[in-house]
């Protein structure tokens, strides 16, 4: 079987993602009447009020090591029924553990900020799009706010649509020494950039890596002449006599028929050692890259289960996870 591996290609990827920056820019007064209007909303939402419906909105969270004790959680907001008009968007993340402080004037949540949305961001039939916030390990509630920006010189009685979401996102823990992995992202896209993006753009284009931008598979339904490629990080594993990870990476491919599971093929073991790891690699800085870029023309359409197994030959354990998907046509 024909393999890419990914190892070599996601060199920009064995980096811990660096903390997105806020908006902190200057608004207007019509800028910001329209961050306090998605503020009440979340607000209101919080007190109990019920969400608007107007706009739809589901996310996919995605978890990764960043260079602080925060976690780097990239998000694929899936947003229904927004008009093809500018709007604003409000993340908030709650922790509903916590208890307020009374003597505090602003109430400050683990992560809270404010996105411009242009319209040209909300064309065609489906409507996606990246955001990113950060946590430490723990449980949150996450609230979205989506509200159609109207014109200054809208009629008075023109009411924007405008919707909230509200869910529950689990942040694991990448910062208690256990052996580890990023969430797997099954890549649509692989694009290589030409310069580094601003830190402004950053905040919409969080699945940017050092030189390579890997956007999320929209679903794991692929066709025959697709390729399937996968990238993720291993964090905390042993290091050996040479003060390196010692790690063997590898990917088994089953197919279901009949209802029962079947092997179906594999690629050559990865291994990420002293012997092919830079000299200059720190286990403090830099998690180890992991992936594969698989050709779909041998795999006959069906169901099929990626199972990666990671064993960390240092310190004498195994890890496992599995990317299930579809090829069709």
């Amino acid at each position: 079987m024909a393999v890419a591996v990914a190892l070599v290609v996601s060199a920009t990827f064995a980096v811990a993602q660096p903390a997105p920056k806020k908006d902190e820019k200057k608004r207007s007064k019509q800028e910001q009447q329209e961050i306090e209007q998605v503020v009440k909303l979340v607000d209101g939402v919080m007190a109990g009020q019920p969400a608007p419906t107007d706009i739809t909105m589901s996310i996919e969270p995605f978890f990764m090591k960043s260079q602080e004790t925060r976690t780097f959680v990239p998000f694929v907001l899936n947003v229904t029924n927004a008009p093809k008009t500018d709007a604003a968007m409000y993340v908030r993340v709650v922790d509903p553990a916590a208890e307020p402080d009374p003597k505090a004037k602003r109430i400050e949540y683990p992560w809270d900020d404010i996105h411009f949305v242009p319209a040209a961001q909300l064309a065609g039939d489906k409507v996606i799009l990246n955001r990113v916030f950060m946590a430490v390990a723990g449980t949150y509630d996450v609230y979205i706010a989506f509200k159609e920006r109207l014109p200054e010189k809208a009629p008075k009685n023109t009411v924007p649509k405008m919707g909230v979401l509200k869910t529950q996102v689990t942040v694991p823990d990448f910062y208690n020494a256990e052996l580890n992995t990023s969430t797997i992202l099954v890549a649509d896209t692989v694009n290589m950039l030409t310069a580094p993006i601003g830190p402004e753009q950053a905040r919409e284009r969080p699945f940017v890596f050092g030189a390579q931008e890997l956007l999320p598979a929209i679903d794991m339904e692929f066709k025959k002449a697709e390729e399937l490629s996968i990238f993720f990080q291993v964090y905390n594993s042993g290091l050996d006599q040479t003060g390196k990870p010692n790690l063997v990476l590898e990917y088994e491919f089953h197919k279901t028929e009949a209802g029962a599971e079947k092997f179906f093929n594999k690629t050559n073991p990865q291994v990420a050692n002293s012997t092919n790891l830079p000299p200059q690699f720190d286990p403090a800085k830099f998690p180890v890259p992991g992936g594969i870029t698989v050709p779909l023309a041998s795999f006959g359409d069906g169901q099929y289960r990626l199972a990666i197994k990671i064993t960390d030959k240092a310190a004498g354990k195994t890890l496992n996870r599995d990317v299930k998907f579809t090829v069709k046509g």
